[in-house]
């Protein structure tokens, strides 16, 4: 389950971000938002369950389970744009020839709704091209239809989730989650 959860992750939008710096945020902090309606257990139409709890500020940590197997990971809450992303940290470097990755998606809160929508990859590929700091890279030969995008700095992936928030192609295929 662990790693069908990493798979549809990537599949969704892979982040690598260089970073020379302590926060263990892709994004500048003063993007950070608090937005409680996202805490809570929350279940998607597959059944999955998603579990988010407060760890401060935007900071969150999420457990993901399918009943049988789970997986935990952290991320903050960004307004960018006018949109909210959940920044999920899948990786953090062990030492400093390792970089971070995350996983970007926007979601909205509405009652006790929850939509994700997946930044599309074809849609990183085309953008990508237009930022001299960003490279996109396909990652389909271990997940069809998925990809990422390396970039030197945290403005050029900032430039990428506003284009982001102001395309609606920009996102597959919402999947609504129903508060417990």
């Amino acid at each position: 389950m662990k790693n069908a959860i990493i798979a549809a992750a990537i599949a969704s939008l892979l982040i690598a971000i260089p970073a020379c710096t302590t926060v263990p945020s892709g994004i500048d902090p003063s993007y950070h938002t608090l937005d409680t309606s996202f805490l809570g257990t929350w279940t998607s139409q597959r059944g999955t369950t998603v579990t988010i709890d407060h760890l401060g500020g935007a900071a969150f940590d999420m457990i993901v389970s399918d009943g049988t197997e789970s997986a935990s990971y952290r991320g903050h809450l960004l307004e960018v744009g006018g949109a909210k992303f959940a920044e999920i940290s899948v990786f953090q470097p062990g030492d400093k020839n390792e970089i971070p990755v995350y996983i970007y998606a926007m979601v909205n809160v509405n009652g006790n709704t929850m939509t994700h929508k997946p930044i599309r990859p074809e849609w990183m590929a085309q953008e990508s091209r237009t930022l001299p700091d960003a490279i996109y890279h396909s990652t389909s030969q271990e997940q069809p239809g998925s990809g990422g995008v390396v970039v030197r700095d945290r403005s050029a992936m900032l430039t990428l989730l506003r284009k982001a928030a102001a395309d609606p192609s920009a996102f597959g295929p919402a999947e609504t989650l129903t508060r417990n």
